[in-house]
């Protein structure tokens, strides 16, 4: 099993564009809430790293993960502020995924991660990663439902992928111009993938953008056949 990057921004600067949640104690327990999930879905490799050089995790929680057969690794960088509040949280993910790829022990040993924004996981874990190891997919991005673009909270790619074509397209990202994540990497994805249909990633958690819980409901038969953009 490929392993997990969690990226988290525990104390976020003033100002940021579309973001509701700036409690510091309500992310943190949230944020930790989501890999307890994860550890209890069954991940075994979760790297968390955060762009506002917090540690998420206490010695006592590592415990209780390790004892849960999770191996964890938690990094940790100072992001640039001033460009988070002029770019938005969108451009912040990206230079803190390009920091974990370069300094994550768990993700330098791998060709393939999953990513997912913290306060948020896969319910459904284990039907996607079944369909992505027996299918031998390297990269695969869930479109939005009934939008033109990507839902960037949880995707699986290789790194290879991701150094040469997601990173620099995070850099072009301006959500105060009209240019978030999501329709960034939908561009993207249309141009280097293959449009298909999987299994949909039923997220559950807290949006740090409304400071509320995502939707999480039934979409029917789109839960088995949801479009999305994928290699093998």
């Amino acid at each position: 099993m490929a392993p997990l990057l969690i990226t988290t921004a525990i104390q976020p600067p003033a100002n940021v564009y579309v973001l509701k949640m700036t409690l510091v104690e309500k992310r943190v327990g949230l944020a930790k809430a989501a890999v307890f999930f994860w550890a209890g879905l069954g991940m075994k490799r979760i790297v968390v790293a955060d762009a506002t050089e917090k540690t998420l995790l206490t010695d006592e929680d590592v415990r209780m993960l390790s004892a849960m057969g999770v191996e964890l690794e938690q990094i940790r960088y100072r992001q640039n502020d001033k460009i988070v509040v002029e770019k938005g949280k969108g451009y912040g993910e990206g230079a803190l995924i390009n920091f974990a790829l370069r300094n994550s022990t768990l993700l330098r040993d791998a060709n393939h991660f999953y990513k997912c924004t913290g306060k948020t996981y896969c319910r459904n874990f284990a039907a996607i990663d079944g369909v992505i190891r027996q299918n031998s997919i390297q990269n695969v991005f869930w479109q939005e439902p009934l939008k033109d673009s990507i839902d960037t909270r949880f995707f699986y790619t290789s790194k290879h992928f991701c150094e040469h074509f997601l990173l620099p397209s995070y850099e072009t990202i301006d959500d105060r111009g009209g240019v978030p994540a999501e329709h960034v990497v939908y561009e993207l994805v249309r141009s280097k993938l293959t449009y298909g249909h999987s299994f949909r990633p039923l997220l559950a958690g807290f949006s740090g953008s409304l400071d509320r819980p995502y939707p999480d409901h039934s979409l029917g038969y789109l839960d088995y056949q949801f479009p999305c953009w994928l290699s093998r």
